[in-house]
């Protein structure tokens, strides 16, 4: 086993805001560096722009809208490989995407997205909000009301796409879809649970201390340049 598996290192980055696809072409290209051991294990954190994502079982009866419709709000719409149905992501939002060999750290799948689920409802107790599971839906629920969905991708046991936290974004966008088969009015945000906006930066650094504690390791926060610096550059261009 190589080096950086034997000590479990890893890399927390935070990307700030960066478009959708370039970000997803990012993470393709440190899948295939962490299958070739040649970066640790790597958490992403990010805001999109207004972007309406298809995974695998997705459905397009559940956007609601037309493309005319979504185009005039300034959403774009795009088919991806992670599990799960349809969801949005936007500004206000905090995305995160977990690059872990699973089989390095002995995890399964199901035990991979159920650590996901507890950074998220971990990260939301420090905001003295109380979260859990349903046991029907996969994401992390304040009472009955969505605020955050998770949907994972894994090729040759290492992951990603990952998670979306709402922390402040526009929900009115969620009239656009039926979110992983819900009903728009079942998302939340922790801005609207809270009756304030939490600082993004504020909830990406708990995040980040959340997922290092459950995912146990030598975790440095590292800068996008020295992430980026690991891809050919005509793969980043796309970001800004």
């Amino acid at each position: 086993m190589n080096t950086l598996d034997k000590l479990q290192k890893g890399w927390l980055v935070n990307l700030r805001q960066a478009k959708y696809l370039g970000v997803l072409d990012l993470q393709r290209e440190l899948v295939k560096l962490r299958q070739g051991h040649r970066i640790p294990d790597t958490l992403l954190l990010v805001e999109h722009e207004p972007v309406i994502t298809l995974g695998r079982r997705g459905n397009t009866s559940n956007i609601l809208s037309s493309s005319e419709q979504l185009a005039s709000q300034g959403i774009k719409v795009r088919q991806v490989e992670r599990g799960g149905d349809v969801t949005y992501h936007g500004p206000g939002q905090l995305v995160g995407y977990p690059v872990i060999d699973l089989a390095a750290r002995k995890i399964g799948v199901r035990q991979f997205v159920d650590l996901l689920e507890a950074t998220i409802i971990l990260t939301l107790a420090d905001f003295d909000l109380r979260a859990g599971r349903q046991s029907q839906h996969r994401g992390v629920w304040v009472e009955d009301r969505k605020v955050a969905a998770l949907g994972v991708a894994i090729k040759r046991w290492v992951s990603f796409h990952g998670f979306a936290l709402n922390v402040s974004p526009n929900l009115d966008h969620y009239c656009h879809i039926n979110p992983c088969e819900l009903q728009h009015e079942q998302v939340t945000s922790m801005a609207r649970l809270l009756g304030r906006t939490p600082s993004m930066v504020e909830v990406g650094d708990t995040v980040m201390r959340k997922f290092a504690e459950l995912f146990p390791g030598e975790w440095r926060e590292v800068s996008p340049a020295e992430v980026c610096g690991r891809v050919p550059a005509e793969l980043t261009q796309n970001m800004a």
